[in-house]
């Protein structure tokens, strides 16, 4: 009886005591839910420079407008240009919301050549064309939401020619000039890396008309007009850009 007693006792104090050592019992720690950083903004405001280069083809089309000194004489010739070209490029752009505005100037060292098919048939007679360096400064206007931007552009085209006559007897006449024109074209452009860019564009040029003179007879004369295609592909460095404009709170 005495062993029953105690043993109720003892149980009733560990039942009484349980509690008590529960509440002593640390809190469970809490673990606060990590921040998601905000998606950044990109900006493609300011100043930038680059290089580029690509390739070119187009057409050349010669006008002879003194009479034909012989019967097989071909007064007219039409004919394909091709090669390539390497330049720089600089510009600004402002950005309001996914609008891109801009304004870009660029040169190229140039070898876009080609030559006509036989003047005199049999003789062997022909006319060149090449052109050695061209740029342009034109306008740009883009769509951005992110650090990929896609534009058009438009403006005035200069090129640097070299028209030529060439005859199998050693005889030739030649003239250099600076043409004018004008260019419109299309493009693409992506952010990779804080303050850098890569792109690639589409342009067509014409760079209006041309004029070999013979001699001071008015009319003994050759005219061109040429105009090309141009793919390129660059990459622009951009200042006072610090990367993507991220959004605090």
């Amino acid at each position: 009886m005495k062993k029953i007693l105690l043993g109720t006792v003892g149980a009733v104090a560990l039942a009484v005591s349980a509690p008590a050592g529960a509440a002593d019992m640390a809190a469970r720690p809490y673990t606060k839910a990590p921040v998601v950083a905000p998606a950044p903004i990109y900006t493609w405001t300011g100043f930038y420079v680059g290089i580029q280069g690509g390739g070119g083809w187009g057409r050349s089309n010669e006008t002879f407008f003194l009479l034909p000194n012989s019967p097989v004489f071909l007064g007219s010739q039409s004919y394909d240009t091709s090669g390539g070209f390497v330049g720089g490029v600089f510009g600004y752009n402002w950005q309001s919301g996914p609008v891109v505005f801009g304004i870009e100037g660029d040169y190229h060292w140039a070898d876009i050549n080609g030559r006509s098919a036989e003047v005199n048939l049999g003789v062997g007679d022909s006319f060149f064309t090449r052109i050695r360096g061209f740029g342009d400064i034109k306008g740009r206007l883009g769509y951005s939401t992110g650090p990929a931007l896609w534009f058009v552009s438009g403006g005035a085209a200069v090129g640097d020619l070299q028209h030529r006559y060439d005859n199998p007897f050693g005889g030739s006449a030649a003239t250099s000039t600076t043409r004018w024109g004008w260019t419109v074209g299309a493009g693409a452009e992506y952010m990779f890396a804080p303050n850098w860019s890569a792109k690639v564009e589409y342009n067509y040029i014409d760079f209006g008309r041309s004029t070999l003179q013979y001699d001071p007879t008015p009319a003994n004369r050759s005219e061109w007009t040429d105009t090309v295609h141009t793919v390129k592909a660059g990459v622009n460095y951009h200042f006072n850009w610090g990367g993507p404009v991220v959004a605090k709170y």
